[in-house]
């Protein structure tokens, strides 16, 4: 990421709501750090990102290993099996860390603390969903990392090569979709309160792999819009402590981009 690049960019916010227009005005543009302060980097963002990253696997592992249970049953090659249940945490970590989300949001000078809780409640909710999903289909975890991580590279080549410039219309058009793919996944659960099927979540079909796909595309979309506003609180000099939130934001579009790839995944595979 190049911060001369960042100078010349003229969107003001990403898809991503850790990153909306009041985190830009408050802290990613130059009059929010006072002379003498240390300031936020790009290197030092990275850092941090990883360090979330590795608490995150960590939480990851332990919730896989409280979703999953050794059973006794033949399957033909010997004795071994393994069932997944949802234990009891699954649902209090994951209200837990929305609130959580919701604070450091708030108050980005708080993320170097609230961003490690949000980092070991999701990756808990994290470990538990991927058990699951791994239980129907075996090794649809590992190949939904390997993708997410495919695409975080891919999408972090092509913002700084310049391949794909983010632009304000480009910002928009993420949150138009969001909004909109927000509002069809509600009015999806709404109708299924009175009883009635939708071929999107009833059956598996074309739709559904196209949906997701979409996601997809949106998720590293929001990631090169992420680029650009760590890219730019660098260039402005916004302060140090925004590192730490930086890193959080680009937590909460990868951990999007992971569920939906995994989703996607079973999509396809149900689909054979």
């Amino acid at each position: 990421m190049s911060q001369s690049a960042s100078a010349t960019i003229p969107s003001d916010s990403s898809g991503n709501p850790a990153f909306n227009d009041r985190i830009v005005r408050d802290y990613l543009s130059p009059s929010a750090t006072a002379r003498g302060e240390r300031t936020m980097t790009i290197g030092g963002t990275a850092a941090k990102t990883f360090v979330f990253l590795v608490v995150l696997v960590a939480a990851a592992a332990w919730g896989w290993e409280s979703a999953s249970k050794p059973v006794a049953t033949d399957i033909g090659g010997g004795y071994g099996a393994t069932t997944v249940t949802i234990p009891a945490g699954f649902w209090l970590a994951s209200i837990v860390a929305l609130f959580v989300g919701i604070a450091t949001s708030l108050n980005p000078s708080r993320a170097q603390v609230l961003g490690f809780v949000y980092a070991a409640l999701q990756g808990y909710v994290l470990g538990v969903i991927s058990a699951a999903y791994d239980a129907q289909t075996d090794g649809i975890v590992s190949a939904a990392v390997a993708c997410t991580i495919a695409v975080m590279l891919a999408s972090l080549f092509l913002y700084a090569t310049g391949i794909v410039r983010p632009t304000q219309r480009m910002a928009f058009g993420v949150a138009a979709a969001m909004g909109g793919l927000l509002l069809f996944w509600s009015f999806v659960w709404l109708v299924s309160l009175f009883g009635w099927t939708w071929s999107y979540s009833s059956n598996v079909s074309s739709v559904a792999i196209a949906v997701n796909l979409l996601v997809v595309v949106l998720a590293a979309l929001t990631l090169t819009l992420d680029f650009q506003m760590i890219d730019r609180g660098s260039a402005a000099g916004a302060p140090k402590f925004m590192e730490w939130y930086g890193a959080y934001g680009l937590m909460v579009t990868l951990i999007w981009l992971y569920i939906t790839i995994l989703r996607l995944l079973a999509w396809i595979g149900a689909s054979r």
